[in-house]
């Protein structure tokens, strides 16, 4: 699970810096600074919780594998897609149906913080 979550932080990297190049390039229209700022709030948390993934996989790396580091990375993972993933596509054909899934993958971001934060408490080396 370690070069899952290492792949993945960095993968989640390049996506959230794809989507802010796009984004900075090809808005227009009267809206764009409530959208801009919009989008800003998902590629920060994208970012941030990128990094995340790559700091459970150095944990993982370097204590060897945890259950509470990969539920925390599968928090991540799952938050990053569902409040992420759902403001970007808020803004598409399908706005309507995903907009419900934001504050649900907001709940995983942070149930993510709660389970890297007791993986800590735990962790020893081998």
């Amino acid at each position: 699970m370690t070069r899952l979550w290492l792949v993945a932080g960095a993968l989640n990297m390049l996506i959230a810096l794809i989507v802010a190049a796009a984004v900075g390039h090809r808005l227009e229209g009267e809206f764009v600074p409530v959208i801009r700022n919009i989008f800003d709030t998902a590629r920060e948390m994208h970012f941030v919780h990128a990094l995340g993934l790559i700091a459970v996989g150095l944990a993982s790396a370097q204590y060897g594998r945890r259950l509470l580091l990969d539920l925390a990375g599968a928090a991540f993972l799952t938050g990053i897609i569902l409040f992420c993933g759902s403001i970007y596509a808020a803004f598409g054909p399908n706005a309507a149906g995903v907009k419900p899934l934001i504050p649900l993958g907001g709940a995983s971001l942070m149930l993510g913080w709660v389970l890297f934060a007791a993986a800590a408490l735990f962790l020893r080396r081998q």
